[in-house]
């Protein structure tokens, strides 16, 4: 998806404040675009249709894609943003909080996997790389781990003038304190500001595989210490989302939002981090910019390779014996080609992990 595309989806999509609100995804891209090796950085434009030198403001774009556009497209998505850790639960109990893998944990290495594998879903590379940007700043975002039986804070009023529920207040009223605070009012500096703050932590936050539920842990502690408690918001027995057992309302003061802004500003840049580190394990080849997938590869050809030409329908790409991607495309995508020159006059491209 090119960034015009982007940009357009952006202009006719209903903006929503979801987990972070725009502005805190916004910030979390832009970390992440500075923090990307080389390879990282030409796959990812590769992907988002962009030279590298517009990667930063592509990135920008695709974070808020799964609020802005998709969320629309398929209601089905909004439990993949959060994962419902109960304050009372121990960190054994997450597994049995994701249902079906509709979970933002689930789906994180559920896209981190597609991107590697090139074996995209109907969203395509482009999408599937926006969900990944997005959710790794949701599980960063410690209301979308946690949860008191009140809907992740849904249910708590405050009296507070830019937020309806203790969920909003974090979704977006902290942010955009942390903004004012740091002088800058907009994502772009205020991501510069949280790079150099936290440079030192960079090192400390990288991704493992493995990481979402150890992260999805970390933000349902933060939630329950520095969201709740300071509140003194009692912890409730474990409830379904679907209903608000918990019903208050608190008094965010000064000085509980003037901590809230630092809390967010450290989860903001450990999420940009974080997601540079995944991207850069994805993609450790670099890619040339070919934006025309129709375009022969070069020295590519039905004389330099040998075995079975078959393309994925989703994702428009080919491979043969050897790929890594040649044994992982689902049965239902795969069509086959007589020669590399007949899959790519039909607009396929070759994988990016033959040899």
């Amino acid at each position: 998806m090119a960034l015009r595309t982007l940009a357009v989806a952006l202009l006719l999509g209903p903006i929503q404040a979801w987990g972070w609100g725009s502005d805190g995804h916004k910030i979390v891209a832009r970390i992440a675009a500075d923090n990307l090796s080389p390879s990282a950085q030409s796959q990812v434009a590769g992907i988002l249709g962009v030279p590298t030198s517009q990667l930063p403001s592509a990135m920008e774009a695709a974070s808020i894609l799964p609020d802005t556009r998709f969320r629309e497209e398929d209601h089905c998505t909004e439990p993949w943003h959060f994962i419902d850790i109960c304050l009372s639960d121990t960190r054994a109990d997450i597994p049995r909080r994701c249902r079906g893998g509709n979970c933002v944990t689930a789906r994180i290495d559920e896209y981190s996997r597609r991107l590697t594998n090139e074996n995209y879903d109907r969203w395509g590379a482009a999408g599937d790389l926006a969900f990944l940007i997005h959710f790794v700043g949701d599980l960063h975002q410690p209301l979308h781990a946690a949860d008191d039986a009140d809907k992740g804070g849904n249910c708590i009023m405050v009296d507070y003038p830019r937020a309806e529920n203790l969920h909003n207040a974090w979704d977006d009223a902290v942010v955009r304190g942390l903004e004012r605070s740091l002088d800058s009012g907009r994502p772009d500096p205020t991501a510069r500001r949280l790079e150099e703050t936290y440079a030192s932590e960079q090192a400390l936050d990288r991704w493992v595989p493995g990481d979402s539920e150890a992260i999805a842990w970390e933000s349902n502690q933060i939630a329950r210490t520095e969201i709740y408690g300071p509140l003194n918001v009692p912890i409730e027995p474990c409830g379904t989302r679907l209903l608000c057992r918990t019903k208050l309302r608190v008094d965010l003061s000064p000085a509980y939002m003037e901590q809230a802004e630092v809390i967010a500003g450290h989860q903001l840049a450990k999420a940009g981090f974080r997601l540079a580190s995944l991207l850069n394990e994805i993609w450790t080849q670099p890619v040339s910019h070919d934006l025309e997938p129709s375009v022969p590869a070069p020295g590519i050809s039905s004389q330099t390779i040998s075995g079975q030409i078959v393309g994925n329908q989703r994702s428009k790409i080919y491979a043969w014996p050897g790929c890594g991607s040649y044994d992982r495309m689902a049965p239902a995508n795969r069509v086959v080609f007589p020669s590399v020159e007949a899959a790519q006059q039909a607009g396929y491209r070759a994988a990016r992990n033959c040899p």
